[in-house]
């Protein structure tokens, strides 16, 4: 999935309320109706940058023992153990109901604390995304941080061309496959 670059011109994410008839009306149509997050920040005069004050921690497979993923992981660093293509095109690789089951997870850590909002989270990232994962990741919380919450059922429209649409699932604590001792949210492709 492509994402806006640092520093260059994006179209401001949008956000679209999680209702029955918006769900009904193209995402186009619908992130028409919402109103782009930066406005919301110039009124309020507070946005912070996300690169300033939220980080990203990265859970590399190795460190999560016991797990699919850290299994996989043994796999796939020996030779004569490595599964084909075949069978890694198989595997639940950005599969967001459950943590943990191949390659790397990732969360921010500073929404809490710098704009009183869950944590964001992206689970079975493969290395080759971890990259575009944590841009994904930046968008957000700059919009977060921008004054705009997001929450559980809502749907952002990150780009339009080409369409790039990510939803958000409520995550308490100790579901889906992670530890958590507060609620997060955890953010799923969906375009």
């Amino acid at each position: 999935m492509a994402t806006p670059k640092r520093g260059a011109a994006r179209t401001p994410a949008k956000i679209v309320k999680a209702s029955a008839a918006k769900k009904a009306a193209p995402a186009k149509a619908a992130a028409k109706k919402a109103a782009p997050a930066k406005a919301s920040a110039k009124r309020k005069g507070k946005a912070k940058k996300a690169a300033d004050v939220v980080t990203i921690g990265i859970t590399p497979p190795e460190l999560a023992p016991g797990t699919a993923a850290h299994r996989l992981n043994k796999r796939l660093a020996r030779k004569d153990s490595r599964p084909g293509p075949e069978e890694l095109s198989k595997l639940p690789w950005l599969a967001q109901d459950r943590a943990y089951r191949a390659g790397y997870y990732l969360l921010t850590h500073g929404l809490r604390e710098h704009a009183k909002h869950p944590e964001i989270e992206v689970c079975n990232v493969p290395g080759a995304f971890l990259g575009q994962a944590s841009r994904v990741l930046n968008v957000v919380a700059d919009y977060v941080l921008e004054g705009t919450r997001v929450a559980a059922g809502e749907v952002m429209i990150l780009g339009e061309e080409p369409l790039a649409v990510v939803g958000f699932l409520g995550v308490e604590p100790g579901e889906r496959g992670t530890s958590h001792d507060t609620r997060v949210l955890r953010l799923v492709f969906l375009r």
